[in-house]
């Protein structure tokens, strides 16, 4: 796909799994450094190639957490990378970027040139195994990141909590919810309870009474009363 297509066509949302993956980072100054935490939060394996750097990339290479090649960008320095960002403030030199990724068919962001990009950087936050990602399709990123900041402000570490606990309770949901179509709903009426709002007050044991309540009005088979309660299950 060239890149001038991108801004004519709508774009499939994905999440990249980049754990030992390299990441090709052409540029060390401004927007670009901020790409650095993020995926390294992710297990990335992050290249930058530029002739100097802002402190945070050179502290981070000092630390041995990124790899930093102090030069410029040099035709065949993209091998073997997944993703590759680039913000050089020269046209020539994305272009140049652009051609090597494209032959190499892998994922380039020149940051800031939408006809130079075969994807488009999402603003995102995380909340544990909760991932809430806001794209504009590189139109106004920083519209992405308004919204990211209000999202933030709503959506608590309760979330990321009640996933964590939900992942425990799969499957024993599994094992006494059938067929498929019941488990979805019971999913869907705790997602919906007062589950949440337990979780924000910290009342543990009001969770588990509501898990245990869904629990006994969606089993299958409904439990012995000798059989260990599912508040104890899910809290092992």
């Amino acid at each position: 796909m060239k890149g001038a297509e991108i801004d004519a066509m709508k774009t499939y949302p994905i999440n990249l799994v980049l754990e030992n993956k390299l990441v090709i980072l052409v540029g060390a100054k401004g927007e670009i450094v901020h790409k650095i935490p993020g995926l390294l939060e992710v297990g990335a394996r992050v290249r930058v190639i530029a002739p100097s750097a802002a402190p945070e990339v050179e502290s981070r290479a000092r630390a041995g957490e990124i790899e930093w090649l102090r030069r410029r960008y040099q035709p065949g320095d993209l091998s073997g990378a997944a993703v590759v960002f680039a913000a050089t403030n020269d046209p020539v030199v994305h272009d140049r970027i652009w051609a090597e990724g494209a032959a190499n068919n892998q994922l380039v962001n020149v940051m800031d040139v939408i006809d130079r990009c075969n994807f488009h950087a999402v603003s995102t936050f995380r909340r544990g195994l909760l991932t809430v990602a806001i794209g504009t399709g590189g139109a106004a990123p920083a519209l992405a990141v308004t919204l990211r900041r209000r999202l933030e402000a709503e959506i608590g570490p309760e979330y990321g909590e009640f996933l964590e606990r939900a992942q425990a309770l799969r499957p024993i949901v599994q094992r006494r919810v059938h067929p498929f179509r019941r488990r979805v709903e019971f999913w869907y009426a705790l997602v919906e309870s007062p589950a949440l709002d337990a979780l924000r007050a910290g009342d543990d044991a009001a969770f588990q009474r509501i898990v245990a309540a869904l629990l006994a009005q969606y089993s299958t088979f409904p439990q012995r009363p000798a059989a260990p309660a599912p508040a104890l299950e899910l809290a092992a």
